[in-house]
């Protein structure tokens, strides 16, 4: 069995979700919080000789840290796979030697006596050794938090550690297929056609869809409107390749919508070249890059088609307890939901509307989506007005 990776996942969203060094702490409003932030942002800026190595080294280990986890989780996917193929590969061995000893006892009995020869049945009923896992309570099946970069799967991994009950302890931040059911809940990026940066490749992906249409597990797509992750997206690689940076949220990087607006509109074309795929957008980078914004919509829908439950992340920010209730469902888990408790995602709903309204060129490359795309972001349940 691979390496466990959660106690790393853990570690790496610690880092990840730290306050950069020398940061001012928020204060509620107010003349008196505005006159200390000000004595505050004053004393920051002169301490930035000394802050700044340390924001730095911050950086530098946040992305080493997350080089390091997508490394050792591809090696343990690979690995984990190969694992399986071996298995497989014995158990088909060892099912040719019971054939064989069967087609011996029958050509026995046969010598000895006129006895009819083995029934076409006799050998199909010989059954592949049953699966025992500990790792099961009840009927449970193995439940897997699906979703791409970008679209609030974190979020509801949250969710389901704070409010599921039992099954909690049997959540992981990583992806495993299982021979038989589990209790356990797997949650991870993955795509099913194109290989990605920072996702789960279409292999494991294709293991996953098996094991659902096996009735030996349960996949929940979790998704939002994809102009919004494009735009969450671009933010996130950007900052990773040009700062060393990784971040949660946009707001991690701007104060308002007005500061991105003003960011995208000086660099629509590097905006473009990410949205295109360009492999030039991740010079320096080893590896696959991301998808371009077609891919990203096509994953989507095939992602869609394929699973068990398919759940928009704008219905969590108007009803989460209603949403949430749907995952409980689908694991038949025994849990008390109180409303009160579910925290709604920090994302704002269709926050691109308000980028194509102050930024020409975003509204024209919305408009000039090709028809297929179009298609496609409107069978997920979403409108494309401008």
């Amino acid at each position: 069995m691979p390496h466990d990776l959660a106690e790393l996942r853990r570690t790496l969203a610690v880092v990840e979700n730290s306050k950069a060094v020398g940061g001012v702490n928020p204060r509620p409003p107010g003349l008196h919080n505005h006159f200390l932030q000000a004595v505050k942002k004053l004393l920051a800026r002169s301490l930035d000789w000394y802050s700044r190595p340390l924001r730095e080294f911050h950086a530098s280990l946040a992305r080493s840290l997350t080089e390091i986890y997508c490394v050792l989780e591809n090696h343990s996917v690979s690995l984990h796979t190969l694992d399986m193929k071996l298995a497989q590969n014995q158990l088909d061995l060892l099912h040719e030697q019971v054939r064989a000893l069967i087609s011996l006892e029958n050509a026995s009995n046969a010598a000895v006596a006129e006895t009819p020869a083995a029934g076409p049945g006799e050998e199909a009923a010989i059954a592949d050794p049953p699966y025992c896992m500990e790792t099961r309570l009840g009927n449970d099946r193995t439940t897997y938090i699906l979703g791409l970069f970008g679209t609030g799967r974190l979020y509801i991994n949250d969710l389901i550690l704070q409010n599921i009950g039992e099954r909690a302890k049997y959540f992981r931040d990583g992806i495993r297929v299982y021979p038989g059911p589990t209790s356990m809940i797997c949650s991870g990026h993955v795509t099913m056609k194109y290989l990605s940066r920072h996702q789960a490749p279409p292999e494991l992906m294709r293991r996953i869809a098996g094991a659902v249409k096996g009735r030996i597990a349960d996949s929940v797509f979790i998704y939002r409107h994809p102009l919004d992750s494009l735009l969450t997206n671009w933010v996130y690689w950007r900052n990773y390749i040009q700062e060393n940076r990784t971040i949660c949220a946009i707001s991690d990087v701007y104060g308002s919508t007005d500061d991105l607006c003003a960011d995208m509109e000086r660099n629509f074309f590097e905006f473009k070249a990410f949205a295109e795929g360009d492999p030039d957008f991740y010079a320096g980078l080893t590896g696959p890059r991301f998808l371009s914004f077609a891919e990203f919509v096509e994953e989507s829908a095939l992602h869609y088609q394929a699973a068990t439950l398919s759940l928009r992340l704008e219905d969590f920010m108007a009803d989460p307890a209603k949403e949430f209730a749907k995952i409980v469902e689908l694991m038949s888990a025994d849990t008390d939901l109180s409303p009160a408790l579910l925290a709604r995602p920090r994302s704002k709903p269709y926050g691109h509307l308000a980028v194509q309204e102050k930024v020409p060129r975003f509204r024209n490359f919305a408009g000039r989506l090709n028809w297929e795309t179009r298609r496609r972001i409107e069978n997920l349940g979403y409108s494309l007005r401008s």
